[in-house]
């Protein structure tokens, strides 16, 4: 079980023939990140975009062009389009996003007949190492990337892609905690609604591979004392290892949290395509995307 994300950059290096794909990697970060991953041997490169800019910029970052594949593209669409089509040919194994729109990446994923489509909902999981201290291990929290409000039934492809990759990740069992502002369940909130059912598909064996329980506040979910103090006995309360959050607004708020607060590294992985997708955004340090790119080798 890889318990923190030194063991997960250790564990993707003994990942052989894992290639990522990196439309449109033309700025420092990007850069940074995929000489980086080159140097330490988590993967292979293959990079498209203008090649001329491309190979200036590995130079310019003491990064040997040799070192990667580099494919001409004239532009962002053209990039996006050409890694996609690899990743159909089975050359490309994982796909980074580069400085492109997340809507550019994802326009060629999702064509219905050339894309990389299953027919499963995408869905962003965030890995970081556990803050609170109540188990030693990591920490996964869901969705705060793509889906806006999502329904019950894509609650639970959500928390199924989750578990996927704590499978993955050697959590043979993982506890998800389904979250909301209170741990009753209210007509007047539709969370803690979908939170009971979610609890219920799981006892009845439409959720499998996990623990689901909820509706938890976030201190019932990660504190065993709070959990104790409100009577709650579950193996999932103050234990929870996947936080299932009911909209994007509390997703991207805790995972800015853990960011800006709490300065953690995250790493983070879109999950229900043919391969797994990384889609950090501008902002996100070369660190933590290289290890969202540990991650995505470890998913794929």
């Amino acid at each position: 079980m890889i318990r923190n994300l030194k063991q997960l950059m250790a564990e993707a290096k003994k990942r052989e023939g894992v290639v990522v794909g990196v439309p449109s990697p033309e700025d420092d970060v990007s850069i940074k990140t995929v000489i980086k991953a080159k140097q330490e041997n988590i993967a292979d490169f293959i990079l498209a975009g203008n090649k001329e800019k491309t190979i200036s910029l590995l130079e310019a970052n003491g990064g040997r062009p040799a070192d990667f594949e580099i494919i001409d593209a004239k532009s962002e669409e053209e990039s996006a389009a050409k890694i996609v089509e690899l990743a159909n040919q089975g050359k490309v194994q994982v796909i980074l996003k580069g400085f492109l729109p997340t809507a550019a990446l994802m326009k060629p994923i999702l064509d219905k007949e050339k894309g990389l489509r299953t027919g499963n909902l995408l869905s962003d999981i965030l890995v970081v190492e556990n803050p609170a201290g109540n188990y030693e291990g990591l920490l996964g929290m869901t969705d705060g990337g793509l889906n806006i409000l999502p329904t019950l039934e894509q609650k639970k492809q959500i928390v199924e892609n989750a578990v996927k990759v704590f499978h993955k990740l050697g959590y043979e069992k993982p506890k998800v905690g389904i979250m909301a502002a209170v741990e009753t369940v209210k007509d007047s909130m539709p969370a803690t609604l979908d939170a009971a059912a979610l609890t219920r598909m799981n006892q009845e064996g439409q959720i499998t591979g996990c623990e689901v329980y909820g509706p938890l506040a976030l201190d019932i979910a990660v504190s065993p004392a709070a959990a104790k103090h409100k009577g709650i006995d579950n193996p999932v309360a103050g234990m929870t290892q996947i936080l299932v959050v009911p909209n994007i607004e509390s997703g991207n708020l805790l995972g800015k949290a853990y960011t800006y607060y709490l300065h953690l590294t995250v790493a983070h992985v879109i999950m229900g395509a043919r391969i797994p997708i990384l889609i950090p955004s501008r902002n996100e340090s070369d660190v933590d995307k290289i290890h969202s790119v540990a991650l995505g080798v470890i998913s794929a």
